[in-house]
């Protein structure tokens, strides 16, 4: 097993240095940029692969681009991302089924902490294994929204998943919720300053939080790539997923598979 491997299984997270140029990020980021200014569509597309643009204030409606619109971002996952993951967690990376693509935007000073979470709780699947990707497109520090995590908090098992900017829980969940302040129960917090050339990878059961971008005149722009690491059955609950499920025409029990999920 690698050295990072280790890290990984150990952490549930793992920061990731100078893995790719800056002038590859900056093409994707260009891209994106033009794209920003003029996607208007918000409803899902059932019958391929969607990237969601999402502004981190309360009442801000996701926006919905495909990659055949942003063909940088495909070639990307497809022979950047996906290779090089496989390179550093091979005995994790075995399967990578494309779950989900974000781009995420946090501007200067709006309602835009997300409280601490993990990602498992809000995808219908079972088993619910998965790994996620998250890389700045500018250089991101705690004044400007960075993510951090609880390490070792995957090991905890699944959680109840709540409204992400309120931490309100959201109807018939039963299950415990993250503690309000990790540091508490024990959990050493991390901070990850990144810049574009870097990567954080997270296991889909590790709590995380990112607080509001303070940092005036500065955007804190992110991407996320999910993806899940095993066969997975179709398993809905309330609450979870609400964009994600308008993409599945599946029954509970089913194989999770479709044209809006590849396996890469």
């Amino acid at each position: 097993m690698s050295k990072e491997e280790k890290i990984f299984k150990e952490n549930g997270v793992i920061l990731l240095k100078n893995v790719w140029s800056s002038d590859l990020m900056e093409e994707i980021k260009k891209e994106y940029e033009t794209l920003d200014k003029s996607l208007v569509r918000t409803e899902i597309l059932k019958d391929e692969p969607i990237i969601v643009f999402w502004k981190h204030v309360v009442g801000e409606k996701k926006r919905i681009c495909t990659f055949r619109e942003f063909p940088t971002l495909w070639e990307f996952i497809k022979n950047t991302l996906t290779p090089k993951i496989r390179e550093l967690l091979p005995n994790t990376t075995k399967k990578l089924q494309l779950l989900e693509t974000i781009i995420f935007n946090k501007p200067y000073e709006l309602s835009n902490t997300l409280h601490w979470h993990q990602d498992v709780a809000y995808f219908p699947l079972k088993p619910n294994n998965q790994i996620a990707i998250w890389i700045p497109l500018e250089a991101v520090d705690q004044e400007s929204g960075a993510l951090n995590y609880a390490i070792g908090s995957h090991k905890e098992g699944i959680k109840g998943s709540t409204d992400l900017h309120t931490r309100k829980p959201f109807d018939n969940e039963n299950r415990d919720l993250i503690p309000k302040d990790p540091e508490k129960e024990g959990y050493k917090v991390q901070c990850m300053q990144m810049s574009p050339t870097d990567m954080v990878c997270h296991n889909g059961y590790t709590w995380h939080y990112s607080g509001p971008n303070k940092k005036k005149g500065f955007e804190r722009r992110g991407l996320s790539v999910r993806f899940i690491i095993e066969d997975s059955k179709f398993d809905p609950r309330p609450g979870q997923g609400a964009a994600f499920t308008k993409q599945v025409s599946l029954k509970a029990g089913d194989l999770f598979e479709g044209k809006p999920f590849p396996v890469l």
